[in-house]
């Protein structure tokens, strides 16, 4: 039994000390996710070295104390997502309905034929925008009948799970669909009016995933390249979608640093938005970043709907003396 307990923590210091290289490569990006699980194999190992390892002292010690080095670096990388750590993005106290804004995304799972489930939740959460990511032909048919109540859209059905869907009761002005870094993987950017008449700026991506084949340098690259327009625009911006990658990883830390923008998850929880099939492997995937200009008025994940991804709706305030609140 203690070949397994050595065997597990060798597991979880590869698994740990992958992510730190600086690598596009996804076969070590991939670990940037499973933090979250590393840990508590950590701490499986760390109880079953006391239990089954304990007749080699030397042995034991060491498998303890790279156990618990796991354990501290992991916790280390996730704590910002936890109820322990201070809330950076301040919350509102009484909303202003005329400059508020309600945002519902989701990843539809493009061969996912569960419409009404979807329509069900939408109509529901009564959101004033929603952003779909790998909607096709078929998923733009079966929400047509949204389009009276969301008279304002921008959509980009495809069929490689890149297609993107806004909805918005509110006025887009100058809507665009971009293609950043790969002419299959589009990206929807334009203003939105609020009821105020206040006008804020919206990103819409979906990055491609770390997969075998393939690095993470053009997912990396979109994100850091919308995260430095925001910063030079110097405007009040949201930015949503499946981003393909977790808040604790090294290029959303970046992304963060570069951009300057809040992450509403930060002292109130994970969120976690996939996998809905494999509830050990779940993780924050799909996000919302704000600049600075807004308060949060509420964050919620949704029910699922036959996709992998739960959907996730958030409430904001635009409230340009937002910072001072912080």
């Amino acid at each position: 039994m203690c070949y397994i307990v050595v065997f597990l923590v060798l597991v979880s210091v590869v698994a740990t000390v992958l992510p730190i290289i600086p690598s596009y490569k996804w076969w070590i990006r991939i670990f940037d996710f499973p933090r979250t699980q590393v840990t508590i194999i950590a701490v499986v190992s760390l109880l079953l070295a006391l239990i089954f390892c304990n007749e080699n002292p030397i042995l034991m010690y060491v498998l303890i104390a790279f156990s618990i080095g796991v354990i501290c670096y992991q916790s280390i990388k996730m704590i910002r997502y936890t109820p322990f750590y201070p809330i950076r993005s301040p919350r509102s106290n009484l909303p202003n309905p005329a400059n508020s804004i309600s945002i519902f995304l989701a990843n539809v799972k493009m061969d996912n034929d569960n419409y009404q489930e979807l329509l069900g939740i939408l109509k529901s959460s009564d959101p004033d925008v929603f952003l779909l990511n790998e909607v096709n032909e078929k998923w733009m048919e079966a929400l047509q009948e949204l389009d009276p109540s969301f008279p304002h859209t921008i959509k980009y059905p495809l069929d490689n799970t890149y297609g993107m869907a806004m909805y918005s009761k509110f006025k887009l002005i100058d809507p665009k669909i971009n293609f950043l870094v790969d002419n299959s993987i589009p990206s929807i950017h334009t203003k939105i009016e609020l009821p105020s008449g206040k006008v804020i700026n919206f990103h819409g991506l979906h990055p491609e995933p770390p997969k075998p084949g393939s690095s993470t340098y053009e997912r990396d690259t979109e994100l850091l390249i919308v995260g430095k327009k925001i910063k030079e625009e110097n405007e009040p911006s949201i930015l949503a979608g499946d981003l393909n990658d977790v808040a604790w990883s090294a290029t959303s830390e970046l992304f963060q640093k570069r951009s300057g923008l809040w992450d509403p998850r930060e002292g109130r929880g994970f969120f976690n938005t996939y996998n809905v099939f494999v509830p050990f492997f779940r993780y924050p995937l799909d996000h919302f970043f704000y600049t600075k200009d807004f308060l949060l008025i509420s964050l919620n994940k949704l029910a699922k709907f036959g996709s992998d991804h739960f959907p996730i709706i958030i409430k904001l305030e635009f409230y340009p003396d937002a910072n001072s609140k912080n």
